[in-house]
């Protein structure tokens, strides 16, 4: 192995091992369960296994872990679907699968389901196979252990991911063309909506280039496996710089969500307590006067009924009590203050103790910092030094002149 070789399976590998631990991040960090943010860390998810798979092959590892060969395939051909519902899901605030998306993945299933008398070998029998393919790279490409004829499996996979890729960005097109456009003039949709279209040409140039090179043999020292497996590090590289540059981008557009369907108040600037029974009606949408509404009756019922200020408050409580799926409450928190719903019950809670010192500044020599946590809602001390840093970048002692 030349020393090229050697810190090329170095920088694969990190990359391989950076996607999965982002993607399980997305997934576990995912408290208010956004679908936009799961869809995301399953397209990473993917990228990283199939960028494994091509880790292997580069490696000469698969001669050591038969079993593993031809595992990315089912992976490859969940990217192109999942990469137009993450776009879609995102344009149009769908929170949820819709139906006929597992029509989607159909493909991905039967394409791996031609490999199961292969996958059903012994680890002894299959590596005839492997060795063939890493000697032979149009062997490989060919794909013989497959029940498809020799080539097809190949253009059928490109073919099928380039046409969702294509059909994601006539979604873009036809999302920037509508009237709902408008709402990019608000906070920083402009900057959202530029990372969908990124993120899909960065995807997009991945499948492009995947097809060039095992067309094209590039060059001697850079063969087609070898270009493949840079194309995709990038991909990786590139999602995963953004979120960190921009976390932002997993909260998805503001000011604008449509429901299917949600309840609405009817008239949300009612003064009475939230727990009084509402009139409700199916709406279709909400315009962004509505959202504004709908803003203000969430916060009515922090200021007439102060349930921040119970310990362990979760959204499913917010949402009982207001009668609203959990799912609507996260995704209309997440858009809306730009934050998730912890971050959200925080932030009052530390608004309310600092207003509450500046009515009562004895409570300054009459409690500690750890009684005026568990006065705010918080359950430990840790919590409420946290919350206070993250919303006043400051700690508790200046903020409220304690240690």
């Amino acid at each position: 192995m030349t020393g090229s070789e050697f810190w090329l399976q170095v920088v694969v590998a990190f990359f391989c091992m950076l996607g999965f631990i982002v993607s399980l991040i997305l997934f576990a960090a995912n408290k208010n369960k956004s679908f936009a943010s799961s869809i995301l860390g399953s397209i990473l998810f993917c990228l990283s296994y199939v960028l494994f798979g091509y880790l292997l092959y580069i490696s000469g590892e698969f001669l050591r872990l038969p079993h593993f060969f031809r595992t990315p395939a089912f992976f490859s051909l969940c990217i192109a679907p999942l990469t137009y519902i993450y776009v879609r899901s995102s344009l149009e605030q769908i929170l949820h699968f819709k139906k006929r998306d597992i029509l989607f993945f159909i493909p991905a299933v039967l394409y791996t389901a031609q490999f199961i008398p292969f996958y059903m070998l012994s680890a002894d029998e299959k590596i005839p196979f492997i060795s063939m393919a890493m000697e032979n790279k149009s062997f490989g490409a060919r794909e013989p252990e497959g029940l498809l004829p020799q080539g097809v499996g190949f253009v059928f996979r490109m073919v099928y991911s380039l046409s969702l890729i294509i059909y994601t960005y006539i979604t873009l097109i036809q999302w920037k063309s509508s009237t709902k456009r408008a709402i990019l003039t608000i906070g920083d949709n402009k900057e959202i909506f530029r990372w969908y279209v990124y993120f899909t040409i960065v995807l997009s140039s991945t499948f492009f280039i995947l097809i060039v090179s095992f067309l094209f043999q590039v060059t001697h020292f850079l063969d087609q496996y070898r270009v493949s497996t840079l194309t995709l590090t990038l991909s990786i590289f590139f999602i995963c710089f953004y979120l960190l540059l921009k976390p932002d981008i997993l909260y998805g557009l503001k000011s604008w969500l449509p429901i299917h369907p949600i309840p609405f108040v009817v008239n949300p600037n009612e003064t009475s307590p939230v727990t009084d029974e509402v009139v409700v009606k199916n709406r279709q949408s909400l315009t962004h006067v509505q959202i504004v509404d709908y803003k203000q009756l969430i916060e009515v019922h922090f200021i007439n009924n102060r349930p921040f200020l119970k310990q362990r408050y979760a959204i499913k409580d917010l949402a009982n009590e207001m009668g609203i799926p959990s799912y609507l409450l996260s995704a209309f928190i997440n858009q809306e203050y730009g934050i998730n719903f912890s971050e959200f019950i925080n932030d009052i809670r530390v608004s309310y103790l600092i207003d509450l010192v500046k009515q009562n500044p004895d409570y300054l020599s009459k409690y500690t910092l750890e009684v005026l946590g568990e006065m705010g809602g918080f359950n430990s001390r840790t919590a409420f030094i946290l919350a206070v840093k993250r919303k006043t970048g400051k700690p508790p002692s200046e903020v409220f002149g304690k240690s």
